[in-house]
């Protein structure tokens, strides 16, 4: 027969873990690891000028349900992890699964914003340009791998 002791602590929930990384690294760590993504994935829109609109601008995306906020503005062409003290210009706000579904170009940010998917607060003409280059951007962005991790934990998450 197996006994059982009891735990020193309540096991953690699951919906607590997902938010572990988020609540344990620093928020300006976090912006770091998606401007290095971002500079990569949007090298040639960021050649072309596209991103300029951020320049001493901070943008914020908050993914609520892993406990993610990064802060993003433009610096010499390139985008970089804004300092968490600075006050956003405009906030987009949303689950990671909408995130996901907007990466893999499966929802247009219109029909996220309407469905109350996605929040967008703050400088709306911001937004507004923002999601404007979200439109433009190629449908192809993800490189395949990572597009076929992304869209497992889009299934994933629903």
């Amino acid at each position: 027969m197996i006994t059982r002791l009891p735990l020193p602590f309540p096991p953690p929930r699951v919906g607590s873990l997902r938010t572990l990384p988020g609540r344990l690294l620093p928020g300006r760590l976090h912006s770091q690891g998606l401007t290095l993504l971002l500079n990569r994935l949007l090298s040639e829109a960021l050649a072309g000028g596209e991103l300029d609109f951020l320049q001493d601008r901070v943008l914020q995306i908050e993914v609520m349900d892993l406990a993610l906020d990064y802060r993003l503005t433009l610096d010499r062409g390139k985008l970089a992890a804004a300092a968490h003290g600075n006050a956003p210009d405009v906030r987009f706000g949303g689950r990671s699964r909408e995130f996901l579904l907007l990466a893999l170009n499966e929802e247009d940010p219109d029909t996220l914003f309407f469905q109350r998917r996605l929040q967008l607060e703050g400088d709306t003409e911001l937004g507004l340009e923002i999601k404007n280059l979200l439109y433009s951007l190629d449908g192809d962005l993800l490189p395949d791998p990572l597009h076929r991790i992304a869209s497992r934990l889009a299934g994933v998450l629903k």
